[in-house]
């Protein structure tokens, strides 16, 4: 059981690898992805990253054989480690695209929708299983949801425990495609490679920009907005895209 990772020029893969139990995330398994996401975010060479799932599944969520084990202390140390892990896609400063095959359950959908981007497999099925086994959500599940969807149908996903197929999710608006199960992959990575050459510092100061609207008022998106532009004006991909669009030609950015 790993956390994988594979470099194909400026695009990461990360993969969840324990096919064997449809890549059930364990204790272990959590605190190395972490580590993983955060040593690609300072890696200048890598400018997006793939997260998927060994084998024809994305991940089942949490390793139910470690469930209620350790006590309230315990499982608040799980708790806190799934928020770090979450976090660490959510906060990375490249692009992160989810190519979800398969089961895609409880913490894991949450790890999926933290991703910028989730690309499904039509047949693929997702779940917040939360309340078939008396728990409430994890991951931010609920959070994270709610802003791709609203918060009325992300109830109803939640309060039911239904699973969601692939083309209900793109329908509905978290997954941003649906694809048969056999292009997900490729889809993905000719979407990790388009913003693999694209302005990589601006793209992440975008991320920070979406990341932060939900608690701004619109002056103060207007304030955000004013500092990121003035420093991006300093970067050599500005002076690359501006020149390139003065010259009528393809801009080559470097991320720098």
């Amino acid at each position: 059981m790993s956390i994988d990772v594979t470099r194909d020029g400026g695009v990461a893969t990360v993969t969840i690898n324990r096919p064997e139990r449809k890549n059930a995330i364990t204790m272990g398994m959590r605190q190395s992805f972490q580590g993983v996401f955060q040593d690609l975010g300072d890696d200048d060479d890598i400018r997006a990253i793939v997260l998927r799932g060994a084998s024809s599944d994305f991940s089942a969520g949490a390793d139910v054989g470690e469930m209620g084990q350790g006590g309230v202390r315990g499982n608040m140390v799980k708790s806190r480690t799934l928020g770090r892990m979450v976090r660490s896609v959510a906060h990375t400063n490249k692009p992160v695209i989810a190519a979800v095959q398969g089961v895609c359950i409880g913490m894991s959908f949450a790890l999926a929708l933290s991703a910028d981007f989730i690309v499904a497999a039509e047949d693929a099925r997702f779940q917040l299983a939360f309340r078939h086994i008396g728990l409430a959500m994890d991951g931010a599940a609920g959070w994270l949801l709610e802003r791709h969807i609203g918060v009325m149908r992300a109830k109803e996903i939640a309060y039911s425990g239904r699973f969601v197929n692939g083309r209900e999710a793109a329908e509905l608006g978290f997954a941003l495609e649906a694809l048969p199960s056999d292009e997900v992959q490729t889809r993905a990575a000719e979407l990790a490679a388009s913003f693999a050459t694209a302005p990589t510092l601006a793209l992440s100061q975008m991320k920070r920009q979406f990341d932060a609207a939900p608690g701004q008022s619109l002056d103060d998106a207007l304030e955000f907005e004013a500092a990121v532009q003035a420093l991006m004006t300093w970067t050599e991909d500005f002076a690359e895209g501006s020149t390139a669009f003065k010259e009528k030609r393809k801009p080559a950015y470097r991320g720098a």
